[in-house]
């Protein structure tokens, strides 16, 4: 049933139309009246009308006031004007407001019954919207915790807050600014968060046919990223669970790929572990831990274990330790996840800037070695492989990379090097091992790890090979 509001001063007008116009048999339901047009707006934020009829003199606020206001307010209600003979000009003006239509006083019945089937065809010809326009004021409201406007605007929208209808926010990251409004019967919230951004809430059990029906409307291209945040029924909980679905929506920066992602955790213990490892790195100007610390972060990534959140913290955090180093020309500063997306694209991209630019403050001299290799390809090989070499390498992945056959990678690693590549590597493992050992609060087990073993007895054979002692008793040396 359509819904229609009655506003009149004069209550014999109204109770007249009530009682002698069949709105049934039109689809319609009187759901209200009011005597004037400041009742009527309140009326209308409360009932939702799709059609109101008012007259024009009334007492507080006039019709004209109230079409003008009521249009700007609620877009989707229609407007039919209640007029007498005298007021004839009044209704010529509010039908420029952009009113539906007049009935003149004393009123015909038939005349009404016809004005109810031109509306209801009107109506029944529209989608189904169930979407308010984007309210900047929902999402203010939202940030600033105040609960109760939240709920004055959710409630406005007629959508229910109880157990059995979640809400569910979700955050949609955008190519430029626009994108096709949802139409259908799924009823939601919608509001603009930044010029790429927006952010809707719907019923839990409808988030996915929400989802369906944005791809539906709009190519993936437009839509690179949906972030969905934790259901709820106290919106006390609001302002967090946006904030999850905000942080979700980067996953596109993340990981490199749009989608649809999940919240993050609201703590990640192995960004604490990155975050020291780091720290250490720069302490000691150890670029290997370096490397192999930002590799390791690029796979969680990747995989979608680190959010935008850990990328602004490894970010901030290396920015901070290249002031404190006095390396202010490599420094800068972004304020807010969003201007980091923005800038980098994906944080593939903002590790690879951050390893170019720390590696060279950590760099040690290269060895002789590679700069007297005169093949570039094997000179472009040993490069990566000092960065890399505590990470999985082998002939094959070096092949791929290279773009050489295994077998002749063999064959001219050995002719330019002077050693085979398990040997080469090798050594550049156990001697980052000897490094290590100088260090007393690691131990020895966690060095082999560090370096590149994960079976801590081969690492134990290994070093005794090149070094000539265990590494415990290369430890016992140094420290005498």
């Amino acid at each position: 049933m359509y819904k229609a509001i009655i506003v009149d001063d004069e209550k014999w007008i109204m109770e007249g139309i009530k009682a002698g116009v069949e709105w049934g048999s039109y689809g319609f339901e009187v759901v209200g009246s009011a005597e004037n047009g400041q009742d009527a707006l309140t009326m209308m934020e409360q009932l939702r009308p799709d059609v109101v009829f008012t007259d024009i003199k009334m007492p507080l606020m006039n019709g004209l006031e109230l079409i003008k206001t009521g249009r700007e307010r609620f877009p989707n209600t229609l407007f039919v004007v209640l007029s007498a003979h005298a007021e004839f000009a009044y209704a010529q003006k509010a039908l420029n407001y952009g009113t539906f239509g007049y009935c003149l006083k004393p009123f015909e019945v038939e005349e009404i019954h016809n004005m109810l089937k031109r509306l209801s065809d009107v109506l029944s010809a529209r989608p189904q919207e169930s979407v308010l326009p984007p309210s900047p004021e929902l999402y203010e409201a939202i940030c600033a915790n105040e609960t109760v406007l939240v709920k004055k605007i959710i409630t406005r929208s007629e959508m229910n807050l109880h157990d059995k209808h979640k809400i569910q926010p979700l955050v949609i990251v955008v190519h430029g600014n626009k994108f096709s409004v949802i139409s259908g019967t799924i009823k939601h919230l919608r509001f603009q968060m930044s010029p790429r951004r927006f952010g809707f809430l719907v019923y839990e059990n409808e988030t996915e046919a929400l989802i369906h029906s944005l791809f539906s409307t709009n190519s993936k291209e437009s839509l690179c990223s949906i972030g969905i945040g934790y259901a709820l029924s106290d919106l006390s909980e609001l302002s967090s669970s946006l904030e999850a679905a905000s942080l979700a929506s980067y996953g596109i920066f993340t990981t490199g790929k749009p989608g649809v992602f999940n919240a993050p955790p609201h703590t990640n213990p192995r960004i604490e572990e990155v975050l020291r490892n780091l720290s250490q790195a720069m302490e000691q100007k150890d670029r290997i831990q370096f490397s192999a610390a930002m590799n390791h972060a690029r796979l969680q990534f990747r995989s979608g274990v680190f959010s935008i959140k850990d990328a602004y913290l490894i970010f901030t955090a290396l920015m901070t330790l290249f002031y404190r180093e006095g390396v202010s020309s490599s420094a800068r500063v972004y304020e807010g996840y969003e201007e980091l997306s923005y800038h980098y694209g994906d944080a593939d991209a903002m590790i690879d800037y951050l390893m170019e630019h720390t590696l060279g403050y950590l760099s040690e001299e290269q060895p002789v070695l590679i700069t007297e290799v005169s093949h570039k390809t094997i000179r472009k090989m040993l490069e990566f492989i000092h960065d890399n070499f505590t990470t999985e390498i082998s002939i094959q992945s070096l092949s791929e990379r290279f773009y050489l056959s295994p077998n002749y990678l063999c064959h001219l690693f050995k002719k330019e090097v002077g050693e085979n590549f398990i040997e080469y590597i090798s050594r550049l493992r156990i001697e980052y091992a000897c490094k290590l050992l100088a260090q007393k609060d690691l131990p020895i087990k966690q060095i082999g790890e560090k370096c590149g073993f994960n079976d801590y007895f081969y690492f134990t054979r290994i070093f005794k090979r090149i070094v000539s002692q265990t590494p415990t008793q290369y430890r016992e040396s140094i420290s005498k």
